[in-house]
């Protein structure tokens, strides 16, 4: 990965295909700064969980209004960073079987993980992007 090249996409939560879509952009951008797999694969699981908490978790009632954001950039240091962005209300929930586990993940994958929830629910994930192992900054 050489420079700084960066992915600008909104789409709206209404759509069932809306995480499909995403994470097929950011699939298609991470191939064009030359990120290989299994560090792009895994770059995709957890941005994926992020975009799926948005779409099933961010809007109270399923609405065509509602719009899910992702923004992915490089820099010159290989670091990636990906932002999902809404604009509904951060739902902190309880444990429950079979479900929770998609911010845990998403910790576990990225370098760093940060969530603001000022004005919407910001999900910052910040990756490797030479291809060293990701370690979690953020409790799990």
């Amino acid at each position: 990965m050489t420079g700084k090249s960066e992915l600008r996409l909104n789409r709206t939560t209404g759509d069932p295909s809306t995480p499909i879509c995403l994470r097929h952009a950011l699939a298609a951008f991470l191939n064009a700064v030359d990120i290989e797999p299994p560090l792009r694969d895994d770059i995709i699981v957890a941005v994926g969980e992020a975009i799926a908490n948005a779409v099933e978790h961010a809007y109270t009632v399923p609405s065509d209004d509602g719009i899910v954001e992702l923004h992915a950039s490089t820099n010159d240091e290989n670091t990636l960073l990906v932002d999902v962005y809404d604009r509904g209300a951060f739902i902190d929930r309880d444990l429950r079987e079979g479900r929770g586990l998609g911010l845990r993940i998403v910790r576990a994958i990225a370098r760093a993980v940060s969530i603001d929830t000022e004005g919407g629910t910001r999900i910052r994930m910040v990756f490797d992007a030479s291809g060293g192992h990701a370690t979690t900054t953020a409790p799990g």
